[in-house]
Order: C-alpha cells, then sequence, then structure tokens
C-alpha cells in the first residue's frame, strides 16, 4: 500500500507496479498476486518491497504527506525490519550498531553484534583500517587511491584482503527536458553525439582511476550476465574530434575566432555538474570540454543538497552520477523523476522518453526465456546508443575489503552484493 503510491516514490518501480494485490490469510503466509509474468518474483529484497511493519506505520497512513510520513522515527531510530540484525543504536552521521535477532528466517548471524560506521572521507577510512580499528571495508568508504595504498600495505602484513567488484556504472546524464535545458542544443541527439566523441574516456580513466576502471559504452559490462547479448549491438563514441567537428556544423555550430563552438552568436556554454564525490573527475572533464572547443564549466552540488531529488533532476545541462550497472528499468519513462512523484525515481534524472526503450524493458520484464530476455537486451542497447540520452563513462570497480580473520565475504559476480551473506560470516585465528 505505501509502495504503490507515486508520491511516496515507489509507485514507478517494475516490480510494484506488476503486483495486483498483497495479502497475510494466516500469520505464517504471504500471498502476491501479479497482473502478469515478472520475472524477478523471486527476488523482491533488492527489487522494491523491502516489508515494512504495520504496527508502526498505519496509524499515520496514509493520513500525512509523504514528506510528514518519511520523517517518521521508524524510518531512523526506531526501524523495525525481518534481517538478521535488530537495530541497537543509530546516530545519524557516525554510526549504527545492530544485534543479532534470535529467530530471523535463515538462523541466529554467528557474529554478534555489527557497528557500521558512516566515514564520508577516503583518506579518514583509509587511516582507520591501516590502525586496525576495521574488520570491513564497502561502500565506496576508500576509493582507487586509498584502496590501493591498502591493499600494498595489506599484502605486505598479510592483514586482509582487497578486492574490486565493477558493479557500478559512470555516466553523465544530458537534462533532456526543454523547461530545464541550458543550452537548448542538448536537446539535438547531434550535439550530444558530438560531446560524446570529445571524450577521451582513456585519459580521464588514467589520469583520475589510474587506468583501474573499465571503459563503458552501455549500463551492462561484458563481465555481466548480459554481457554475451551486447557483441555487436553497442554503438560506441571513440575519442574522435573530427567526428565531433562534423555533427556540430550539421547541427548549425562552427568554431569561432576563440576556438568556441557557436550557433548565431551564441556560443555553446553549459555546465557539467556532480556530487563531492568525484569533483577532481568533472575538473578534468570540463578542461578537455573547453579545450576543444565547448565552453564547458564544472560545479558541485553542495553536500547539503547532494540527497534532495529536486537539486538531482532540475540541473541545466549534464550531471555525472552512479548507479549499479543493469538497472534497465531505470531509465525508463516511468522511472523519471518529476514534480508529480516528488522528483524521485531512478537515475534517469535528466528525463528520458523512448517509447521503443520503454516497450522493450516492458517485454524484458515480463519474460521467462533467457534467450528471449537476451535478445531485448540487445535491442536497448541499440536505441540507447542511437539516442545517446546519457554519455557512457566506465564500469566502477568499487573496492572492498576485509580483514584475515573474518571468515565469508568472497569475489562476486557483478550483480551480486559482497555483503548478501553477513549472517555466515565470522571471526577465526
Amino acid at each position: 500500500q505505501v509502495y504503490k503510491l507515486p508520491e511516496f516514490g515507489g509507485g514507478g518501480s517494475r516490480s510494484i507496479r506488476a503486483i495486483a494485490d498483497v495479502t497475510a490469510p494466516d500469520d505464517r503466509t504471504l500471498v502476491i498476486r501479479w497482473r502478469a509474468l515478472y520475472p524477478n518474483a523471486n527476488d523482491l529484497t533488492s527489487d522494491g518491497l523491502p516489508p515494512l511493519p504495520r504496527h508502526v506505520l498505519e496509524p499515520s497512513f496514509p493520513k500525512v504527506d509523504a514528506e510528514t510520513f518519511g520523517n517518521d522515527p521508524f524510518w531512523t531510530r526506531q526501524f523495525i525490519g525481518l534481517g538478521p540484525y535488530r537495530l541497537d543504536q543509530w546516530e545519524p552521521g557516525s554510526f549504527l550498531e545492530g544485534v543479532a535477532f534470535n529467530q530471523p528466517a535463515l538462523g541466529k548471524p554467528k557474529i554478534n553484534r555489527v557497528r557500521i560506521l558512516f566515514i564520508p572521507d577516503p583518506n579518514t577510512a583509509l587511516a582507520h583500517a591501516l590502525a586496525g580499528e576495521l574488520d570491513f571495508i564497502g561502500d565506496n568508504a576508500v576509493v582507487t587511491e586509498q584502496a590501493f595504498t591498502l591493499e600494498q600495505e595489506w599484502k605486505r602484513s598479510g592483514v586482509g584482503t582487497v578486492i574490486n567488484t565493477p558493479n557500478l556504472w559512470r555516466f553523465t546524464t544530458f537534462q533532456l527536458r526543454p523547461e530545464f535545458a541550458d543550452p537548448r542544443a542538448l536537446l539535438d541527439v547531434g550535439v550530444r553525439k558530438a560531446l560524446a566523441h570529445s571524450v577521451d574516456r582513456q585519459v580521464v580513466a588514467e589520469n583520475i582511476y589510474h587506468g583501474q576502471m573499465a571503459i563503458a559504452d552501455f549500463l551492462v559490462s561484458p563481465d555481466s550476465q548480459w554481457g554475451p547479448a551486447l557483441v555487436g549491438s553497442v554503438q560506441a563514441y571513440p575519442y574522435d574530434l573530427r567526428r565531433t567537428e562534423q555533427l556540430m556544423n550539421e547541427a548549425g555550430f562552427s568554431k569561432g575566432p576563440d576556438g568556441t563552438y557557436a550557433s548565431g552568436g551564441t556560443r555553446f556554454a553549459g555546465e557539467l555538474k556532480t556530487t563531492i564525490e568525484r569533483e577532481d573527475e568533472v575538473t578534468a572533464m570540463s578542461s578537455d570540454w573547453r579545450k576543444v572547443g565547448f565552453d564547458i564549466h564544472q560545479a558541485v552540488l553542495p553536500a547539503a543538497l547532494s540527497t534532495d531529488p529536486a537539486s538531482r533532476a532540475t540541473f541545466p545541462a549534464m550531471f555525472t552520477s552512479t548507479t549499479p550497472q543493469g538497472a534497465f528499468d531505470s531509465f525508463t519513462t516511468a522511472q523519471a523523476p518529476r514534480a508529480d512523484n516528488n522528483w524521485r525515481g531512478g537515475p534517469n534524472r535528466g528525463g528520458w522518453s523512448n517509447p521503443e526503450y520503454d516497450r522493450l524493458v516492458d517485454a524484458f520484464s515480463t519474460t521467462l526465456e533467457p534467450s528471449e530476455r537476451a535478445a531485448e537486451v540487445a535491442q536497448m542497447a541499440r536505441v540507447f546508443g542511437q539516442d545517446l540520452p546519457m554519455l557512457s563513462l566506465f564500469f566502477l570497480s568499487v573496492p572492498y575489503a576485509w580483514v584475515s580473520n573474518l571468515h565469508g565475504p568472497s569475489a562476486v559476480a557483478p550483480e551480486a552484493w559482497p555483503v548478501w551473506n553477513l549472517p555466515e560470516w565470522q571471526f577465526k585465528q
């Protein structure tokens, strides 16, 4: 009931829209009735349907607005879930602690208490790890530079293991809503393709990511479940300044005396924005764009607004962000943030809308045969490459690290999550 209402942010989810109703005929049984075939019906934990406690939330639902409901203490210090750990303490911005729950469905976890620290600065996280104060590190607590240092030190001392899991897609979204797009030339697919051909992603990867991130041309990697389906289907945009100039000329732009593209006396000027997570990356990209004729300047979304949905969706030109790779449904029209859904939804923050892509995702999301689904992925890649709503950059390898006496963590596939088996982890000497 909560998730299906658009104003609460979940109504655009594929799984929520596919559900007809949910009933509990007795206290040991949950019945979900589907409107259509849904291939991910066996994995709703990662697909938008975490359980909510009726006895806590029903008194205020749906009597209050979405903001008031979202500010209920249940969502922080009074959270109740069905997982292996019960929330014991939560200091927002600092840490949270969980204690082992005795009666989870899969048995009591082997570690009795976990403390999760929020450390926004990678250098601080590295210092804690080197001091022996952390047992497991994830969620980009350390990034490329710090992970490399930690790996070298731990390899020398035998303290622990560092792995890199390429499960994220890094991309730059073009603003495609006419009411926000500035410059409006971004609405021209030829201009978007010209911008794509003028980014030397290999140089950016080497200079910013020390060559440890793979170049991406679509939102799934060759190593993923659907990677084989992409052979011959992905349209690449290699660094090619001659092609850039040709496309810009076709769009009515030519270089002025200062070497900057202009049309009708108006310079091509725009903004490349991101959050504080990779300010160095957008600085390098905008600088390179200026060198080849685009008056692009970098901007950083202030930390106070980094989680504000409207601020992340109403940027004027381009916004660089990261999302889990393979999230096809996240880029449909239904998942685009809008005023009527409180600017919530998927990472389709530029408001891309393509009926053919929507149709393919619909088919992919209601097809059970793997070979048919693979063919639909291939067609999605073609549509994406032709329309180019986002500039595909890299597959980011997220560093994960753990100490030697912690048994349970291991390398996983790009689609998997390294903490999937947390209840089985244990310390052994």
